[in-house]
């Protein structure tokens, strides 16, 4: 059994690990994007300041001037922090990688950056699709989930090699399985940081195939989390009522959700999208996982301002709240500054593990090509333990 889980691990290492290191590289990279982003393109960043902020009518109103061709904007994103731009998002063009988004002063509505979502001029994105979808549309996202159940099978079987054997020695093994030796040859301080790095960031690497096999096969995660826990199903969202007259602006929308969550940071406007659409608001209420996001929402009638249907994530069934933590998790979010730095690293793992795997796959074959070499005493003995 334990020398079939090592080929098994060892193998499908060599031949997926890479492909698996460059989605937790990327992923890193992902931890900070908004901040990187604004150090790539600091023209986002570099407005003058006003004693009255722009109101969201205006941000809207600039941001859609810019565009060619005048499209309607579907959705606005608040500054993450002091400093930030607004981002007003509009319809993805005609054979492009996805929307076009643009950046806008917070204090005079000025337009600082038109750029397309998933190109490499809009650096950051461009990774979040390489991450996402390998470039490759929805089969590269389908991969990408097959990749994240690969890596919930390297930490079982992983976990299942490292367990130390019983023997006499058993304390003595038990404290080697958790400590890089230093005073052994170069194959064993590779074994060592293999067998270390891969037991100490187990629960963050499951953690993180998890919340990403959630974020790509949301349905099928969905059912499965419902055949244990009670989960709402999805609640469809509400159109306005027809023929209601001249349709309230942004502003006034906010208002009225900000009576449903007075303390609430707001997070995101949707705008309808025809005329029977209604307006979508989200907030980051108290004591959401979010840090950066808002799950919290209001939907609002485009012409009264009626209120439609809310939803205030800290209340819905247990089910629901675990699928809805899988995305701050996933990105360290959930856990502050320190859960983020916490993914960035946890990011990197992969590759550490594929290239010492790596080598003492290569090492091996070199030793049993010329056995008389000094180190294969060493080798032998990590083997067989």
């Amino acid at each position: 059994m334990r020398r079939s889980l090592f080929i098994l691990h060892k193998y499908a290492g060599l031949t997926l690990g890479l492909l698996l290191s460059l989605i937790g590289i990327t992923g890193s990279l992902l931890v900070f994007d908004h901040a990187l982003d604004e150090k790539l393109a600091p023209e986002t960043v570099t407005f003058n300041p006003s004693e009255r902020p722009a109101t969201y009518s205006e941000i809207f109103a600039a941001a859609q001037a810019a565009v060619p061709g005048n499209p309607e904007p579907t959705r606005l994103m608040t500054p993450r922090q002091p400093g930030s731009p607004f981002v007003v998002r509009f319809p993805k063009p005609e054979s492009a990688p996805g929307p076009i988004e643009v950046s806008v002063s917070p204090t005079d509505a000025e337009v600082l950056a038109v750029r397309g979502w998933g190109t490499t001029g809009y650096a950051m994105t461009w990774i979040y699709r390489l991450h996402y979808t390998l470039l490759a549309g929805n089969t590269g996202k389908t991969l990408v989930g097959l990749m994240g159940l690969l890596l919930m099978l390297f930490c079982i079987t992983g976990a299942l090699l490292w367990w130390p054997k019983n023997s006499r020695s058993r304390k003595k093994r038990w404290r080697r399985a958790f400590t890089i030796s230093r005073s052994g040859n170069r194959f064993r301080f590779y074994f060592d940081v293999h067998k270390v790095f891969g037991i100490y960031f187990l629960p963050l690497l499951l953690m993180s195939s998890i919340s990403g096999v959630t974020l790509v096969f949301p349905q099928q995660v969905r059912a499965i989390v419902g055949t244990f826990l009670t989960t709402a199903p999805l609640a469809a969202l509400p159109g306005s009522h027809a023929d209601h007259g001249k349709r309230i602006s942004p502003d006034q929308a906010v208002t009225f959700g900000q009576t449903v969550f007075p303390g609430g940071a707001l997070k995101r406007i949707y705008l309808p999208t025809n005329a029977a659409d209604s307006y979508g608001i989200t907030f980051r209420a108290a004591g959401e996982a979010w840090t950066n996001y808002g799950a919290s929402f209001v939907r609002l009638d485009q012409y009264s301002g009626e209120i439609l249907l809310t939803q205030n994530v800290t209340e819905i069934p247990l089910g629901n709240k675990i699928l809805r933590w899988q995305f701050p998790l996933h990105n360290g979010d959930a856990l502050g500054i320190t859960g983020r730095w916490l993914i960035l690293i946890t990011g990197l793992i992969p590759g550490l593990l594929f290239a010492t795997g790596s080598y003492l796959w290569w090492k091996k074959r070199q030793l049993a090509r010329t056995p008389q070499r000094t180190e294969r005493a060493g080798a032998t003995t990590i083997v067989s333990s």
